[in-house]
């Protein structure tokens, strides 16, 4: 039986665009492949790593040794919201 999946809507960070460009040529692409599979399938969780930390949980998925993606997936509104994209230290909030 073929089901069509509903895509998921993202919520993106004013600054996602300068987060995404400060990324490294090699990990964009990488980050397009990853956002294309959250958004085609039924729980983009399954597809993350969870994290809880004192600003609260949410997933990250690795796009390369040194840079991560943090988001949280919606269930109500069917939305995936991007909190951050780029180095470790950034995503998980570390100095």
């Amino acid at each position: 039986m073929n089901r069509s999946i509903r895509k998921w809507d993202f919520k993106k960070p004013k600054n996602f665009r300068k987060q995404v460009l400060n990324l490294p040529h090699s990990v964009r692409p990488k980050l397009t492949e990853v956002m294309t599979r959250l958004s085609n399938t039924d729980n983009p969780n399954l597809f993350g790593k969870k994290k809880t930390t004192r600003f609260g949980e949410y997933y990250t998925i690795k796009l390369s040794n040194s840079h991560r993606l943090a988001y949280a997936a919606n269930f109500e509104t069917h939305s995936i919201e991007v909190y951050r994209v780029g180095e470790h230290k950034l995503v998980y909030g570390k100095d």
